[in-house]
């Protein structure tokens, strides 16, 4: 549940971001990509350092549980929520810095996420662990990086175009 109540309010917000703004540009194809994107990162920047300080929190053996049973907290749990909280703040980092440091920052999303995303199908297949918080965040895993890239993409593809010479 929290993997889809995050996505659906990064959307919302989005939205609402863009009917608020007040940019000369405002509703132009490349300035509704622009804030979704940014929305898009830098929200799943928020919620993956909420999920990392769970990880390393006061409530990391309840999180450990909902992984799967045979977890406990442990250094690898800890180790994890640091990385996850480090992808956060690169994440959050691009409200500010659009260039060339979003694609580093959406690169290192995708290898992290995938990655894990990667872990969780072996858990489900390989030990039968469907517990929530290990099918869940398969979808989240790949999509959110994904959903970025084809942002990120278009966004360039849009820049590119309102700079040529008309």
């Amino acid at each position: 549940m929290f993997f889809l109540i995050s996505t659906l309010i990064t959307v919302i917000f989005a939205t609402i971001h863009v009917f608020l703004d007040r940019k000369a540009d405002r509703r132009t194809k490349r300035r509704v990509v622009e804030l979704f994107l940014i929305w898009w990162i830098a929200g799943s920047g928020f919620w993956s350092v909420f999920g990392g300080v769970g990880h390393i929190g006061p409530n990391a053996a309840e999180i450990a549980g909902e992984i799967g049973p045979a977890y406990i907290p442990s250094m690898f749990q800890w180790e994890v929520g640091w990385g996850d909280i480090a992808i956060g703040v690169i994440l959050l980092l691009c409200i500010w810095n659009r260039g060339s440091f979003m694609n580093a920052a959406v690169i290192a999303w995708t290898i992290s996420y995938w990655g894990d995303a990667i872990g969780h199908i072996m858990q489900v297949t390989r030990h039968n662990n469907m517990a929530p918080d290990n099918v869940w965040s398969i979808p989240t895993d790949f999509g959110g990086p994904l959903a970025a890239i084809i942002l990120l993409l278009i966004f360039r593809r849009l820049s590119r175009t309102s700079e040529e010479p008309s």
